[in-house]
């Protein structure tokens, strides 16, 4: 075993540890400005484009200091680390983790009336080891024109802080555990592409030529002129727009009525990655959209008003995505049962020396992981048995999402309503939950819409250290690394420039208080209109339930019916709206170039399209900057 990790490359460096700690505060302070300032999201879409951005600088940086010396050029394995610990520390820091937790810390205590009764509901349940209640503390971070590095501010925060750290530390555990136990089923026996690590592989291979590809700097070059084209028709209104970001049309007349509206949307980075994407799931993504969409416009024809969720999209979203956690472990069962007989200590073939962690380390650790995030939660206010459950719920959407990132690679996965506070809400009813269990779960969520997440930049860390022969173990502390280092950043950026400007004072955008806004009156909704279980709702979880599990028999028994199973659960991607016209793209084009020019002009097409990605965030990334730097309107190439 030894001999096979010290062949490979350590990739975890001193001085990538270095660049890292300088990057990370302002790589958040930048996203901190671009999505709770000026209300575009990086963090939404994958590969993360200010990752990308910072990769493109410090390989222009690698080629003058070639010539000066080659010992100070980062190599292969040093550029991946960076992009994979950057990409962590990004994800964290993102609006839908860290920004939408830190909203919700004090905003119970801070924002308290005798009107709204919060003090009386759920004050008493909140728990202070998670929150912040010391209203002295909090006047700085609401009001601003104070400073975090005052002895009583750090005094209230940092036990906080750590007990934060503590939980998503916990989680990347867990995360890390099941992802070796996937890793060679998902990776090596049902060879998923990775479709999103793609571009940073070939901008870091040098073998790859990836720079000197003339179809690549032909995409490049469309995309990155669009954009500064749409760039200089902000500064210049006179000058020509091309219209690629999303634009909404109104349907005012039956039938297109019943439809609501669309949105249209033909953002050249969409289409760079979703070509990538395997044929028969671009089809069944498309199918199923235009079904829900039919679907919703004929409950409306039809005026049916005791069915206003129809066609209860989230509930059949999370029905299919259980079915496909069942589908997941039937189709690898011989190699999860030689996983627990490894872990067990029993004899197998299977061999884990080159696995991020040995397959009985990962299975106990998963096991001792889970036991002692419910017990966290426990203590942060919820009943252990539901503390349980909700372990055990919160890892459905994770594994869901990293098997669509491995298998298509789609590039936003926005899936709100499954979420634990949710799922429990609709089958059980907020009434048998009580105020202290659900108070803990609008405190406990980790994830507001599970569009940045841990788990599928895991896996994509593995297989970039299997493509790059990087060391695994050397990977695996890398991540854990980036956790806590993304964690403490996020919290330290955050705090020092609420405590500057203020979340309440009007400088931050909506969402610096939007997210304890929402949080907030939805628990005073819960405890003050409680509510029992939604049969109807917990009926169409079964029916997504029985459509995965049809579509997953139809997989296996006719391996040439182009209908995937991932196209049902990502057609329910609340996201969907602004990919259906990337997608049909893609499908088009794809299904055009296989049946004329077969996979050789396939392969020979995917350079372009990684030039459509690599313009659309570079010039995108550099209207952003000037965003920042002038502090004036740019044009935002996403959403």
């Amino acid at each position: 075993m030894e001999t096979k990790l010290t062949d490979k490359q350590p990739g975890l460096t001193p001085r990538v540890l270095l660049i890292v700690l300088l990057i990370a505060p302002i790589n958040c302070y930048f996203l901190i400005q671009m999505e709770l300032v000026r209300y575009t999201f990086p963090t939404w879409v994958v590969p993360l484009s200010n990752v990308i951005f910072i990769l493109i600088v410090v390989l222009v940086i690698n080629a003058p200091l070639r010539l000066v010396s080659p010992r100070l050029v980062l190599r292969q394995d040093e550029l991946l680390l960076l992009y994979v610990m950057l990409s962590f520390a990004t994800t964290l820091a993102g609006c839908d983790v860290l920004q939408a937790v830190l909203s919700v810390l004090g905003h119970g205590f801070w924002f308290a009336t005798e009107e709204n009764e919060w003090k009386e509901l759920f004050w008493d349940a909140l728990p202070r080891w998670l929150t912040v209640s010391d209203r002295s503390a909090l006047q700085g971070y609401y009001l601003g024109d104070s400073s975090l590095y005052l002895a009583h501010h750090l005094k209230v925060w940092t036990p906080v802080v750590l007990g934060w750290l503590a939980l998503f530390f916990v989680l990347a555990v867990i995360f890390l555990c099941l992802n070796t136990i996937l890793r060679r089923q998902w990776a090596d026996r049902e060879r998923l592409t990775f479709p999103i690590i793609q571009l940073p592989l070939a901008m870091t291979n040098p073998a790859s030529r990836f720079f000197r590809n003339r179809r690549m700097w032909l995409g490049f070059a469309i995309a990155a002129g669009i954009s500064l084209f749409n760039g200089l028709s902000v500064l210049y209104p006179a000058f020509p727009h091309l219209p690629v970001t999303r634009r909404f049309f109104r349907f005012h007349d039956p039938p297109l009525s019943f439809y609501g509206g669309a949105i249209v949307a033909f953002y050249p980075f969409a289409i760079g990655i979703m070509f990538l994407m395997p044929l028969d799931v671009l089809f069944s993504t498309a199918l199923f959209y235009v079904l829900y969409r039919n679907e919703a416009a004929l409950a409306g024809a039809m005026g049916w008003r005791s069915l206003p969720k129809f066609p209860y999209l989230d509930e059949q979203a999370f029905g299919a995505f259980l079915g496909l956690c069942v589908f997941f472990l039937w189709i690898g069962k011989r190699h999860f049962k030689g996983v627990l007989k490894n872990a067990f200590g029993r004899a197998t073939e299977l061999d884990d020396a080159d696995e991020p962690m040995r397959y009985r380390t990962a299975v106990w650790g998963l096991l001792f992981g889970l036991l002692i995030f419910a017990l966290l939660l426990h203590k942060a206010g919820m009943s252990f048995w539901l503390a349980s459950t909700f372990a055990l719920l919160f890892l459905i959407t994770p594994i869901v999402t990293t098997r669509i990132r491995a298998e298509a690679g789609i590039f936003v996965h926005a899936y709100h309503w499954q979420a634990p506070r949710h799922v429990l809400g609709t089958i059980l009813g907020t009434r048998r939950l009580g105020p202290q269990n659900l108070t803990a779960l609008s405190i406990c969520f980790f994830n507001r819409d599970y569009r940045p997440q841990q788990m599928p930049h895991q896996l994509e860390a593995f297989k970039i250290a299997e493509q790059s022969n990087i060391n695994p173990r050397r990977m695996l502390v890398a991540v854990l690394i980036a956790t806590a280092l993304g964690v403490v950043v996020a919290f330290w950026v955050q705090l020092h420039l609420y405590y500057r400007f203020g979340a309440a004072s009007g400088y931050y955008g909506p969402w610096a208080l939007g997210y304890g806004r929402e949080y907030f009156r939805r628990l005073t909704n819960w405890i003050s209109y409680p509510t029992n279980t939604e049969w109807v709702s917990v009926l169409f979880m079964g029916v997504g339930f029985s459509v995965m599990m049809l579509l997953t028999y139809l997989r296996v028994k006719f391996f040439w019916l182009p209908l995937h199973p991932l196209g049902y659960v990502m057609a329910s991607n609340q996201e969907m709206s602004d990919l259906w016209a990337p997608i049909l793209i893609c499908l088009v084009l794809k299904w055009l170039i296989l049946r004329h020019g077969g996979v050789a002009s396939y392969r020979r097409a995917i350079p372009f399209f990684l030039g459509l990605v690599l313009g659309d965030y570079l010039m995108g990334t550099v209207w952003s900057i000037l965003n920042v730097a002038l502090n004036t309107t740019m044009y935002q190439f996403y959403p």
